[in-house]
């Protein structure tokens, strides 16, 4: 860190608004990011503040390091989805994804869960039966990444049972809240998700 603060101030400006940018960019898949592709990340989005400063003699050349995250969020709002789409309809690219299947639904943006079900590497089962019931609560209905998933159960199904037997107490009064459940990806065997548009 010290190194970086001996830096030129028109290069730790490049890296400032190069890095503020990927944060943003690639926010959901930053823990699976290559080293070499952090780098080629930062100082893209680095190059526009990097001229700026450079033909720029102002102090004012600086509130150029603001551009590396409105490019990225530019990029995720309008363009990301069409590029992905034009590669796979030009049959560039057979994926309609940057990462692998759970990436793909911890980070799809504009759709929502509507019911969840998860099955234990232990054989038991859960179920959230509509998140619908849960919007408004403290967290969302359900929260999922890398790590694993967090939902409220309201039924679970022992490995011998046939029948789901409802959770209790699930949902309780505002001074206590709902219950939500954490399961670790690792202790995750099986899961389903129905998915619609996410509601406005």
């Amino acid at each position: 860190m010290q190194e970086l603060l001996q830096l030129p101030l028109q290069i730790q400006a490049t890296l400032v608004a190069g890095y503020l940018g990927y944060i943003i960019l690639k926010r959901d898949y930053r823990k699976t990011e290559k080293l070499t592709d952090v780098w080629m990340f930062v100082l893209l989005l680095g190059l526009p503040t990097a001229l700026t400063v450079q033909l720029w003699e102002s102090n004012w050349a600086y509130l150029a390091v603001l551009s590396g995250p409105i490019i990225a969020y530019l990029w995720l709002k309008f363009a990301d989805y069409k590029w992905t789409d034009f590669l796979y309809k030009s049959k560039v690219s057979h994926n309609m994804n940057t990462g692998d299947v759970w990436k793909t639904l911890s980070s799809h943006k504009g759709v929502a869960a509507t019911q969840i079900k998860l099955v234990h590497k232990n054989g038991n089962q859960y179920l959230c039966s509509s998140t619908m019931e849960f919007f408004g609560d403290v967290f969302a209905p359900f929260i999922m990444d890398e790590d694993g998933i967090a939902f409220y159960v309201t039924d679970t199904k022992g490995k011998e049972d046939v029948d789901w037997t409802e959770v209790g107490q699930v949902k309780l009064e505002p001074e206590f809240g709902s219950m939500i459940t954490y399961f670790p990806r690792a202790d995750i065997e099986f899961l389903e998700m129905r998915y619609t548009t996410k509601l406005k």
